[in-house]
């Protein structure tokens, strides 16, 4: 293919601010009030999933395109949960966080009316929920998770400039674990969840 010279307004109309969507998922902290307590729902991922059976997660997924993040975590939770679109209510977001896969995941927090008869679904196992009041005294412990850089055999690797800092490159992630019962709440869950009662303890109960 031979490229011709390109003009400015080719290049300037050859980039976007908008959102690259393929790159972005959207997860909603579900919340349920029972008898005047406030419950976090979270969901055990069915066991027969390809990615991730068995794990503890929040209702989301990818943002598809001609959707925003919040439009992307409402379906998920739609989808997953087995309720109308129109009984989940967003009412305020936390800060996105970026995965090892370079995806960026908005966080949002919702409020549903009632608790889903959800059970052995294609992506649910089942729900559990967990009262807020509880979620704000436990006390995770930390661990780190190595992710090895392994170069293939396509990278230039004998011309990269200092390319030995990269061979076998450990990088490390501290993670929170969040044990309940007999549950084990980790990874990106566990990551938002730890935004989710910071944010529960510095603006709910603020200091007098």
């Amino acid at each position: 293919m031979k490229y011709s010279s390109i003009n400015e307004a080719e290049l300037r109309n050859s980039f976007s601010m908008e959102e690259n969507y393929e790159q972005s998922a959207a997860v909603l902290i579900p919340l349920i009030e029972r008898e005047g307590v406030w419950h976090v729902i979270f969901e055990v991922r069915a066991h027969t999933m390809r990615r991730q059976p068995g794990e503890i997660a929040f209702p989301g997924g990818r943002v598809d395109p001609g959707e925003n993040q919040v439009e992307a975590a409402v379906r998920e939770t739609s989808e997953e949960l087995e309720m109308d679109i129109d009984k989940v209510e967003v009412i305020g977001r936390l800060q996105p966080l970026a995965t090892p896969h370079r995806q960026l995941i908005y966080p949002f927090v919702g409020i549903i009316p009632t608790l889903p008869d959800v059970h052995m679904t294609e992506e649910v196992d089942h729900l559990f929920t967990v009262p807020v009041d509880t979620l704000l005294y436990l006390d995770p412990f930390h661990g780190e998770m190595e992710w090895t850089m392994n170069p293939d055999q396509n990278i230039p690797f004998d011309r990269m400039a200092n390319a030995k800092a990269y061979e076998k490159r450990v990088i490390k992630m501290r993670e929170p674990f969040y044990e309940h019962g007999d549950y084990i709440i980790w990874g990106l869950t566990g990551k938002i969840l730890s935004q989710f009662i910071k944010h529960i303890k510095e603006n709910v109960f603020k200091p007098i």
